[in-house]
């Protein structure tokens, strides 16, 4: 059984431990309420109550000053100890990246990996050498979920159907280009509406609604487009786009990599701004305060201005 009397320790205001500190350390009135800054009268009818909730006078007049009881005496160092105690409990615990140790989850489509992986790693390996990073690919649409039941801790991507309760960050606005094959096909080196709805059309679902996003674009231009082939595969795109005489319309930076990592694809950016995706981070509210994903969240944060700025710089590569 315990032997905390839970009746008594709920007439306790914990905040008058504060004020008996305050009054055991300062033996005054007035100074303490100096330090609570509160009135006297108000310091006074604390001492008041304790000394009632003690049954001792905890502090007597001695000429013109105060003196501690010993009862009050003995009290002094377990109470400091207590308070010390809470200060510490209630205090944010020092983020020191370089200590931790254990693994923060992520997921994002396999190509925003190959684009944001190597220097994300990179940066952690310098800046939080213990930590390990699990990438998961998934789609957007189950990234709510798996914030919600823990098996991730953040998520990278585009995220069309906002949910409410996940709390999200921009990292960058995505324009999008046209992918073709030199070889199979000719195009202007921009293009607008008319000329993107001319040739046939290669999509892929695994970057979730972009496919209604540009019939959207087009269908506002009072224009269609003909989709011969849809894949689920985006590795699939340039190997289409190699032998069929037809456009795939993706974002930029999938465009760039798939390009990089599959050479012969040339990409033409498409005039109109308005055709932009944005790639966001997402997480679960409970983690909106937790310096690690913050400290994750920064970098990401670093690493997607300097993407930005160089594509700024440089401008987008038409061939």
């Amino acid at each position: 059984m315990s032997d905390i009397d839970a009746q008594k320790l709920r007439r306790l205001d914990l905040n008058s431990l504060v004020a008996l500190h305050a009054l055991l350390s300062t033996r005054s009135v007035s100074r303490s309420a100096d330090l609570l800054c509160l009135g006297q009268p108000a310091v006074s009818h604390i001492l008041k109550k304790l000394r009632e909730q003690c049954g001792d006078p905890l502090l007597c007049r001695d000429g013109r000053g105060l003196t501690a009881t010993p009862y009050a005496e003995a009290l002094l160092p377990a109470l400091e100890a207590w308070l010390a105690e809470a200060q510490r409990l209630l205090a944010p615990p020092a983020f020191d990246p370089m200590a931790l140790d254990g693994v923060y989850r992520l997921a994002m489509p396999d190509l925003l990996e190959a684009a944001l992986l190597p220097d994300l790693i990179a940066a952690l390996q310098q800046q939080a050498p213990s930590l390990r990073l699990e990438v998961a690919a998934m789609a957007a649409g189950e990234a709510e979920a798996a914030l919600e039941a823990r098996r991730i801790d953040g998520a990278i991507g585009h995220f069309p159907a906002r949910a409410a309760r996940l709390s999200r960050q921009a990292l960058f606005r995505n324009r999008f280009v046209c992918a073709h094959h030199a070889g199979r096909l000719a195009l202007p080196a921009a293009l607008d509406a008319a000329a993107l709805a001319q040739p046939p059309h290669l999509y892929t679902s695994y970057i979730g609604n972009s496919a209604s996003l540009v019939d959207d674009y087009l269908a506002a231009q009072g224009l269609t487009r003909r989709v011969i082939a849809s894949t689920a595969s985006l590795l699939a795109i340039p190997l289409l786009l190699e032998r069929l005489p037809a456009v795939a319309v993706l974002p930029e930076l999938i465009g760039r990599v798939l390009r990089t990592e599959a050479g012969g694809l040339t990409l033409r950016p498409v005039a109109d701004a308005a055709l932009e995706i944005a790639v966001e981070h997402v997480w679960h509210p409970r983690c909106d305060a937790d310096p690690l994903r913050q400290f994750i969240h920064a970098i990401l944060l670093r690493q997607t201005a300097a993407w930005r700025g160089g594509q700024e710089e440089a401008g987008l590569s038409t061939v």
